[in-house]
């Protein structure tokens, strides 16, 4: 006799010492690791080559359990991405409550983007590539966490034009779109090539490129 949904539900949710979680949400340990599955097999191999079936067998979950959790496999993808910047916005809001300089805050989001490929690099993968190539996921990136990471930017650009520290000439739109685009290539160039780039040291850089260009101070 099948057991009920329920009763299901709540034993895929038991950890090992016994105590009942939530079977569907975050606070699940089942759900995160098929969060985890699916962004490495996609980024192994494809969006289109990557059956449910297989994200459930790296996840060490049973097929039919990852719809406990997820409506599709589109959902999952979505759910993955979302967490992660969900992390990146959660980092940088915590830091800016002691960082204040706006160009050290800059440095800094620049440096939390840029280290996204080594924190995790299936993710970087999938970014990178899978992305890229549906129309349909770069304008729902575009409109949830695009919008977002460059209010963040502009906010912050905003804020260093009012204190007198960055030029009041310039948009904050367009300094923000070419400091996420010099970033994102150069996260492309890690995933394609295998350069290793550090952090914090090309953080500076690309904040020392925007703010002087590369004209010689000599």
């Amino acid at each position: 006799m099948a057991r009920p949904e329920s009763k299901r539900r709540v034993e895929d949710g038991k950890q090992e010492n016994g105590t009942a979680t939530p079977a569907t949400g975050q606070g699940s340990e089942k759900y995160q690791r098929i969060l985890d599955a699916a962004v490495e097999v996609i980024a192994e191999h494809g969006y289109f080559n990557s059956p449910v079936s297989a994200i459930a067998k790296r996840a060490g979950v049973a097929d039919g359990t990852i719809y406990l959790y997820f409506k599709s496999k589109d959902d999952v993808l979505r759910t993955a991405i979302d967490s992660t910047f969900q992390r990146f916005y959660s980092i940088v809001e915590e830091r800016f409550k002691t960082l204040t300089s706006p160009r050290e805050q800059l440095e800094f989001i620049a440096e939390v983007h840029l280290s996204s490929h080594s924190a995790n690099r299936s993710m970087a993968v999938l970014m990178q590539t899978e992305m890229r190539q549906s129309a349909k996921f770069i304008a729902e990136f575009s409109h949830h966490h695009l919008v977002k990471y460059i209010q963040v930017v502009r906010e912050v650009i905003r804020r260093g034009q009012q204190e007198g520290i960055f030029r009041q000439d310039v948009s904050d739109g367009v300094v923000a779109h070419c400091m996420f685009g010099a970033i994102d290539e150069l996260l492309s160039s890690a995933v394609f090539t295998g350069r290793v780039y550090d952090p914090k040291a090309t953080a500076a850089q690309v904040m020392d490129i925007l703010m002087h260009g590369i004209q010689s101070r000599g």
